[in-house]
């Protein structure tokens, strides 16, 4: 018979454990996620890098007994594959742990629950020094003494997480005392991300989270409630008896954004890095910006995202990572995505189908045409436009080859690279818009050279559909005073 030999994991296993890859963001909204799921309507984030140093995370949860805290400080206290309630935000079992030891070499929790207190203490360099697998437990009066323990005190329930012995934040920051600072203003954009549901409310809850007593503020990265984002249909795809729902998004053009929307916008440093799949796990942002290598990130899809739900009974296929950081989608909602994601980039992009062929440009006159050759593109004036007709008509026959010549330079030092890599970094084009004035006098100036070649009323009808009088409020008395006074 073939014999079982149990095989004790060396407590050398926590060191290794620490390399799993969070960042302190990541680590810290693992922590959140326990306390969403424990009910929480407000989480405290405090922090000191002087003297004492530590983290602190204060909820007012539920909070746990003794047996369930022990369990919480256990390696993968729940399993994988068990039921989870609609609101957890759990998944292996080892987010507290991982996701504190990543940072600290000591981790404190302790919890009130029924009118106890109950707090116990993973010590890296005690597991290391002892060589067991020893969880310490601490009495009411140590509990009492640690970092923020008043705050915990403050509600009836809830739990706090310590992290002291920061090698790690140390190791990263230099000097804890002005690199914590530092790291936690990342922390609170980060927070404010992917939280960004619960702090709106939509969980059906109050919920707040607080940085050193400071509130964060939720940042919605689909810009849903600015008046010119486009909001498509909702789709569904059922899936092992789940409902999985995509809703596309296409935020306003740049020049409409204010420099906070702007910023919640840019997720990943730019708009078009934060184009698009945001994938939701019970209304927490776990990946964006990404379109799973089923498109490619382009300019004239910078503004399209597509905002994904799913529950977390459907992990299993979407192989979500410990620090729910990474996933990638089974091939039947893959198959639903790139067509989403044609969907909404499509619209955005022009097809042209001869070689050569003029870009549709629609009845306005414009000065530059578009001209695309399938592979490649080119911009040329438009020797059509009133401006320029009236321009050749008023030179001398000899200077007309001159006239010719600039149009040519014109085009070919277009400065097309430059335009596109400030577009690409995010750059308003604010072009320079013509007064009432400077319209009038193009106005007269143009009727003067074209006065005998169209009668007034075409003049005045060439030109409201001619760039710039085409944009201008006022253009038509404008063009009829100028055919007036002539």
């Amino acid at each position: 018979m073939t014999e079982a030999i149990t095989m004790v994991p060396d407590p050398h296993l926590m060191e290794s454990m620490r390399a799993v890859g969070y960042t302190l963001e990541t680590a810290i909204a693992d922590l959140i996620d326990n306390s969403i799921t424990a009910g929480a309507s407000r989480v405290d984030l405090l922090f000191s890098g002087e003297g004492q140093q530590y983290v602190a995370v204060i909820d007012d949860g539920a909070g746990m007994s003794s047996s369930e805290a022990q369990n919480a400080m256990r390696l993968a206290g729940k399993s994988s594959l068990s039921g989870r309630a609609a609101n957890d935000l759990g998944r292996f079992g080892l987010g507290l742990k991982t996701a504190s030891i990543s940072q600290c070499r000591d981790l404190t929790v302790v919890s009130k629950k029924d009118g106890e207190l109950h707090g116990y203490q993973w010590d890296l360099d005690y597991l290391i020094q002892t060589g067991t697998w020893s969880l310490l437990q601490l009495s009411e009066d140590e509990c009492r003494d640690l970092p923020e323990f008043s705050e915990l005190e403050k509600h009836p329930t809830g739990t706090l997480v310590l992290w002291r012995k920061l090698d790690q934040l140390e190791a990263m920051t230099g000097n804890l005392g002005s690199g914590l600072d530092e790291s936690m203003v990342r922390v609170r954009k980060h927070l404010g991300l992917v939280f960004h549901r619960y702090l709106a409310g939509e969980h059906g809850g109050k919920f707040d989270i607080a940085i050193n007593y400071r509130k964060i503020e939720g940042a919605d990265p689909l810009l849903q409630s600015h008046k010119a984002t486009q909001p498509g249909p909702v789709e569904k795809i059922n899936v092992e008896g789940e409902v999985i729902e995509l809703r596309p998004f296409t935020l306003p053009h740049l020049n409409k954004l204010s420099s906070a929307d702007r910023q919640k916008a840019q997720v990943d440093g730019s708009l078009r890095d934060s184009q698009g799949f945001y994938i939701y796990r019970e209304k927490r942002l776990v990946i964006w910006g990404t379109w799973f290598r089923i498109a490619p990130k382009q300019e004239l899809g910078k503004l399209a995202r597509v905002k994904v739900d799913i529950p977390n009974t459907l992990d299993h296929l979407w192989a979500l990572d410990i620090k729910k950081a990474q996933a990638v989608p089974p091939p039947a909602i893959r198959n639903r995505l790139r067509q989403v994601a044609d969907n909404i980039v499509g619209p955005s992009r022009r097809v042209h189908e001869y070689r050569g062929r003029r870009a549709d440009i629609g009845p306005v006159s414009h000065l530059w045409d578009v001209v695309d050759d399938r592979t490649s593109f080119r911009y040329e004036i438009n020797r059509n436009h009133p401006a320029v007709v009236a321009l050749a008509g008023s030179m001398a026959s000899d200077d007309s080859g001159l006239l010719g010549a600039l149009i040519t330079m014109l085009e070919q030092s277009f400065p097309v690279e430059d335009v596109y890599n400030r577009l690409g970094q995010d750059a308003v084009h604010s072009p320079h818009t013509a007064d009432d004035a400077e319209l009038n006098m193009l106005a007269v100036s143009l009727w003067e050279s074209l006065n005998g070649t169209l009668g007034p009323e075409l003049f005045i009808d060439s030109m409201l559909n001619s760039e710039p009088f085409n944009v201008h409020p006022r253009a038509r008395g404008i063009l009829e005073n100028a055919v007036k006074n002539r």
